[in-house]
């Protein structure tokens, strides 16, 4: 079960991040799922006309960061621990749409997956660790 809204992420992020929005949107929160859609620039394109590397690695871990929020509350201090991502095909020039869901959240750790896709085209697979500040 969720404890942030849509509302309350975005408010949270306008305060810490207030630059969040020219990167990505969420465009849904489930129960154990959020969805980002990372609009395409050509800034993000690498040699060959495909998206980045390094693009598709921070939508992930955005998308995993988001979750983390929705799921462990507003912990902006939230770090990343460890991001594995796998690239599966290339990305076509258009939007990427991550969907990202919720593997285990514990009072230390949220482990989240992560797909990513270009247009119905699976083109990465994430893991991501975020180590959550101590409670009080």
């Amino acid at each position: 079960m969720t404890r942030m809204t849509l509302d309350e992420i975005a408010s949270l992020l306008d305060q810490v991040f207030p630059e969040w929005r020219t990167f990505s949107e969420i465009t849904a929160l489930g129960e154990r799922d959020i969805t980002l859609r990372m609009p395409f620039r050509k800034q993000l394109l690498r040699a060959g006309g495909t998206i980045s590397g390094p693009a598709m690695m921070a939508l992930a871990d955005t998308a995993a960061y988001y979750l983390t929020l929705a799921h462990a509350g507003p912990v902006a201090s939230a770090a990343t621990a460890n991001l594995d991502i796998h690239f599966l095909s290339r990305p076509e020039p258009i939007d990427v749409t991550a969907v990202a869901t919720m593997l285990r959240l514990g009072r230390r750790l949220s482990v989240s997956a992560v797909d990513l896709f270009s247009g119905e085209t699976l083109v990465a697979h994430a893991t991501v660790t975020y180590a959550l500040p101590p409670s009080k």
